[in-house]
């Protein structure tokens, strides 16, 4: 019995056949097909997933291309006479240009033959043209290679199988642009003119710096915006670093700005006075402070009060005293000369030691008297400039401000005049870019001497003037930098935006991104100059002012700088250039969207 039992069991457990029956039948067979299951459908899921991506790629970067060919093709218009005949084809193949140039050949496989893009015009210019592009074109599946054609599916497209698994996908994008037959365009151009636009964009250096290619991408758009003919379209400039200049472009004996320097009046003037050593008024002026020195994101008015006062790059309130020894080592004072206003000479060769210790203490002493005795002397003007000649190269000393104008040539001269130097405050640009738009500082409304300067008094135009576009174009290459908060004359306490001698920043209508209310900023807080930015952009925007902002440069990749900015644009109309040629694309893009141009799908 007890063998017949064993001799069983041995037949029980006999190894059979290992073919896909068996292997189905098995339990470790049964996992193995569960597992190559799984695998396939992952596999397939990922190559969908993989479809999925590249459409969508593709999808966006063909109507992208196919927004900039609409508006460009748009602009275009005007080069031709009519839209029929010739002028039509000669139009279409521009459109098509356009549109080639922004979506390279062959991007992720897309095949687009040439039947496959339309461009057509409809209206006449006098009531208003229509212009609507459409391009469609075709791209490889990974999904079919995986699962094979003949399998059945759903969507569109063509297999080389019997099944219903398409093997390319159908990639589609069409809009459409109104273009109006005649409307009034107020440009201003606010623009970084900072130290760091010295530097290049990016690592690409044959494109030359940032202030180069700035220089060139502003011409371009001022010679395409105004090179157009039958336009009704004008231009302002306005470079900024913490201080805008408006030397030229608004009267300094206007009721706009008060003379009256509050904060230390002494030796300081508004003309130049050779008897006092002193260079007047640079052309920059201070925002206006309520009672308590508040600050508003206000353009004001020239009408209101308080005023603007004009800035000085003035010694402590208190004075300064300079002290001068002898060449003894005892350092016997020989005379002490003090300073209630500027300027101020100092030394600018030789060693800082004057003699030797005096109560324990070295004197040492940049605003004192040299001991070598032909020292370099240098003067420093109350407008912050350090020679003798009163050259405007200090805090002040920025290309002026060009009011809105439709003469070409003058903007280009002063576009091509900017120069890098000093630290950020954007929005002083901003303001005074602002005050170029509003009515209330035309000559009608503000009244003789304190509007802009310009032939045409009726400058800016009414906000409620029929088809008028009032447009702000504010570019920077990183975020606010008011300068090193030491020193005898802190650079945040010195500026267009906090004052003059204090660094307050105190404007209680605006909220820090935190929450808390701006009452006691600091100019020395990048936060705080960047929740003012904020403040002033909405006022513009609510203002009906359409902001375009863009961040230009490598450096203003960070977060921070991008976010402050593209918070600060119109919906939809903030930009990043990482360099030069970006820069004139975009500006390019920026132009055939303004003027008679509208995209309406």
């Amino acid at each position: 019995m007890m063998r017949s039992t064993d001799m069983t069991s041995r037949r029980r457990f006999k190894p059979e056949g290992r073919g896909a029956a068996a292997l189905v039948k098995g339990e470790e067979g049964a996992v193995t097909m569960i597992l190559a299951v799984c695998a396939s459908m992952m596999i397939g899921a990922m190559c969908t997933a993989l479809d999925t991506i590249h459409y969508e790629m593709t999808q966006a970067r063909m109507q992208m291309a196919l927004d900039v060919a609409t508006l460009s093709a748009g602009a275009d218009l005007s080069h031709y006479a009519s839209t029929s005949g010739s002028d039509l084809a000669n139009w279409q193949k521009d459109a098509r240009a356009y549109y080639d140039a922004n979506m390279p050949k062959g991007y992720l496989d897309l095949v687009m033959p040439d039947n496959k893009f339309s461009a057509t015009v409809s209206g006449t210019p006098a009531a208003g043209q229509t212009i609507k592009l459409s391009a469609s074109g075709s791209m490889p599946l990974l999904a079919p290679v995986f699962f094979g054609t003949n399998t059945t599916g759903s969507g569109s497209g063509s297999g080389s199988g019997s099944g219903n698994t398409p093997d390319v996908s159908t990639v589609t994008a069409s809009n459409a642009a109104l273009r109006l037959p005649k409307s009034t365009l107020e440009l201003v151009l606010v623009l970084d003119n900072t130290g760091s636009m010295a530097d290049y964009a990016s690592s690409d250096k044959t494109q030359g710096t940032k202030i180069a290619g700035l220089r060139t991408a502003a011409a371009r758009l001022v010679a395409n915006i105004l090179g157009q003919s039958g336009h009704d379209s004008y231009i302002g400039l306005v470079p900024f670093t913490t201080l805008v200049n408006v030397k030229g472009a608004l009267q300094s004996g206007g009721t706009w700005m008060t003379p009256k320097f509050a904060y230390n009046p002494k030796n300081v003037s508004m003309a130049p006075d050779s008897s006092i050593t002193q260079s007047g008024w640079g052309g920059c002026a201070v925002e206006p402070r309520d009672a308590s020195g508040n600050l508003y994101p206000k353009a004001y008015a020239p009408k209101d009060i308080p005023a603007f006062t004009p800035f000085y790059y003035n010694v402590p309130k208190a004075g300064f005293t300079v002290t001068t020894y002898d060449n003894s080592t005892k350092c016997n004072v020989t005379g002490t000369t003090s300073f209630m206003g500027g300027p101020l000479s100092y030394q600018t060769n030789g060693s800082l030691t004057y003699c030797g210790t005096k109560n324990g203490a070295t004197v040492a002493n940049l605003w004192g008297q040299p001991k070598t005795d032909k020292p370099t002397i240098t003067t420093l003007y109350q407008n912050g400039n350090t020679n003798s000649t009163g050259t405007m190269n200090g805090p002040c000393g920025i290309q002026p401000a060009k009011f809105l104008t439709q003469d070409s040539t003058a903007l280009t001269t002063a576009i091509n005049k900017m120069q890098a130097s000093g630290s950020t405050i954007i929005p002083t640009g901003l303001l005074w870019g602002w005050r170029m738009l509003s009515s209330d500082w035309s000559g009608n409304v503000a009244g003789a001497g304190n509007g802009w300067i310009s032939t045409d008094t009726s400058m800016p135009r009414p906000e409620t003037t029929q088809a008028l576009q009032r447009v702000a174009i504010v570019l920077t290459d990183g975020q606010n930098d008011p300068g090193t908060a030491s020193g005898i004359m802190p650079m945040p306490s010195f500026n267009g935006l906090s004052g003059v001698g204090n660094n307050v920043l105190q404007a209680p209508t605006l909220k820090r991104t935190n929450g808390t209310s701006l009452v006691n900023g600091s100019m020395s807080s990048v936060t705080d100059i960047n929740a003012f930015q904020l403040g002033v952009c909405t006022a513009m925007k609510n203002a009906g002012i359409v902001v375009y902002a863009i961040t230009f440069g490598a450096d203003a990749s960070s977060g921070v700088a991008q976010q402050v900015m593209q918070s600060c644009a119109s919906p939809g109309d903030y930009f990043h250039a990482p360099t030069n040629d970006d820069l004139d694309a975009i500006f390019q893009q920026i132009a055939g969207n303004l003027g008679v141009l509208r995209l309406t799908q």
